[in-house]
């Protein structure tokens, strides 16, 4: 067993059943590997297709969207699109081709720090360096795709470790690909029950992860509980989004905004009047850390 098939037998097991690619040097030990299992090559004719099919196969089946992609050029006119998961919040997984580890330095065919490129555009970039961990590796890309906010992952597969010998390697277990779940205290749990209760014209916000195609039926049963409109903010328009109608005006009619994983941002006039009125409260929910701290730097102790 070479690293190349313990990278298709991982993703196998993590239930990958569509890969969307463009063939290229690099990764053409993996397209190999891929007819021993069950996994279906889609052939594209542009790496940027291939990582926007895997975006939208993410929206549309609620799982992880895998695009396969070769090294440097071919990684570089994978960008876009990548930046374009990130602000969509689809989980996706990039893999990509990358040169040898033992040719680092030494003007490799195709040699590029891929990594550096693609952090600022991923929940986490990552460059292989052992076979032993490749099955590892990938499913800490598919459990961080799909925990807390939803969003890209990249991993660059060095071409000496997908030739390498494996057979002393180990395929993850089924766990270890699962996201890992975010939870309310019952003490927030309360405060945002109480608050919704006593609101007279509240409004929920939702982000792009909770939009209909992926929550439909979440967001139907949530408005009904608490009876109360649920408005997904996909737009980079914002709430001068057409499509959104005359929200706009309502919103700042609202006495209780509850920002459901919505980041506030230019999208939402950063909080601000006449967006959202200065007496408005504001709750929040999210399961990142940093979006919390902007919303509190925009709203102080309305939140």
């Amino acid at each position: 067993m070479r690293g190349a098939d313990l990278v298709a037998m991982a993703l196998s097991r993590a239930g990958v059943k569509v890969i969307f690619t463009l063939s290229g040097n690099q990764i053409m030990p993996i397209f190999d590997a891929c007819i021993d299992t069950d996994i279906r090559l889609i052939h594209t004719r542009h790496e940027g297709a291939a990582v926007y099919m895997a975006d939208a196969y993410a929206q549309l089946t609620g799982g992880v969207g895998v695009a396969m992609i070769t090294a440097a050029p071919g990684f570089a006119s994978g960008l876009g699109p990548l930046y374009m998961a990130r602000m969509a919040e689809s989980p996706i997984v990039l893999l990509s081709g990358d040169s040898p580890l033992h040719q680092d330095g030494m003007g490799a065919f195709q040699e590029l720090d891929q990594i550096s490129v693609s952090k600022p555009l991923t929940k986490m970039s990552l460059r292989s360096k052992f076979v032993e961990t490749l099955g590892h590796d990938i499913a800490t890309a598919i459990r961080i795709a799909m925990s807390g906010r939803p969003g890209p992952v990249h991993i660059a597969l060095p071409f000496d470790l997908l030739n390498a010998d494996a057979d002393d390697a180990r395929l993850p277990m089924p766990k270890e690909f699962e996201s890992e779940q975010v939870h309310l205290d019952e003490v927030s749990i309360k405060v945002i029950a109480d608050t919704m209760d006593r609101a007279r014209r509240p409004i929920i916000i939702t982000g792009p992860s909770l939009n209909a195609s992926r929550a439909k039926e979440l967001l139907e049963d949530l408005s009904a509980a608490l009876d109360t409109p649920v408005i997904t903010m996909e737009s980079p328009r914002g709430f001068t989004d057409p499509n959104l109608g005359q929200v706009a005006s309502k919103l700042a009619t609202a006495d209780v905004i509850f920002c459901l994983g919505k980041k506030i941002d230019f999208t939402s006039n950063f909080g601000k009047h006449p967006a959202l009125s200065n007496a408005t409260n504001i709750l929040v929910v999210d399961p990142e850390i940093d979006p919390l701290e902007q919303a509190r730097r925009h709203f102080g102790d309305r939140m």
